[in-house]
């Protein structure tokens, strides 16, 4: 989902965070969808790095978990 907010994807318009009382011309509006594009981004790939270390670590409790469980 990163990857749509990078290239602006317009079907994500509706999840962007824009203060529309501050927006009063249309170069203001385009730089401050700009701005929530790139943050939406950023925070779905921090989000998608979590994922990840999670699964890894998970599997990784899991290898450690059964190998102990073979030996007794």
């Amino acid at each position: 989902m990163g990857f749509f907010y990078y290239i602006k994807s317009i079907a994500l318009s509706e999840d962007l965070s824009i203060d529309h009382h501050n927006v009063h011309t249309a170069e203001d509006f385009y730089m401050a969808a700009d701005r929530s594009y790139s943050q939406n981004a950023y925070n779905c790939w921090i989000a998608a790095c979590l994922y990840l270390f999670t699964l890894l670590f998970s599997g990784h409790q899991f290898y450690m978990n059964s190998r102990s469980s073979l030996s007794m």
